[in-house]
């Protein structure tokens, strides 16, 4: 047994040592603005784009990015303000509830069921308000990615 374990382990340490590392795409973190660094990076160090081409397609990588970052930090924006509708229809549901406990069990009843479809009516509304914050966010990205190919086959033109 210790034999085929001591095998396998050297198989998967060669197959480790064999595999180049493959480097992990950066995530642009959530307080920080996307600059378009690497997209730059990789259009200077590019040897088929000449030095107008060069400058066309980085200036479309820092548009791209820009154009990126604040669809999503527009989007990031809508999803706090869906969290917290819900939250504050689930605290008056909370609350629509405790007074209905007073009432009578006829008034109880048609108390709670006014309170759900009140805290239903909030939740629609948010969750729709999310919605057409997620198609515009996706719209302004499609149209920057769009703009973005745009420019570099400009900048291969160059």
């Amino acid at each position: 047994m210790r034999k085929y374990l001591l095998g396998l382990v050297a198989i998967v340490a060669m197959t480790a040592v064999a595999v180049p590392t493959v480097s992990a795409k950066k995530p642009v973190k959530a307080g920080k603005a996307a600059t378009g660094e690497r997209c730059v990076q990789r259009v200077q160090n590019s040897a088929k784009l000449s030095d107008a081409g060069k400058a066309i397609a980085a200036a479309a990588c820092i548009q791209r990015a820009t154009a990126v970052s604040e669809a999503r930090a527009t989007l990031r924006e809508a999803r706090k303000a869906q969290r917290a509708a819900v939250k504050t229809a689930r605290a008056t549901f909370r609350e629509a509830v405790k007074a209905a406990v007073a009432l009578p069990p006829a008034e109880r009843e048609a108390a709670i069921a006014q309170a759900r479809a009140t805290r239903k009516a909030a939740f629609m509304a948010a969750r729709t308000t999310l919605k057409a914050a997620r198609k515009t966010a996706h719209a302004k990205i499609k149209a920057a990615n769009q703009a973005f190919r745009a420019s570099m086959k400009q900048a291969r033109a160059a």
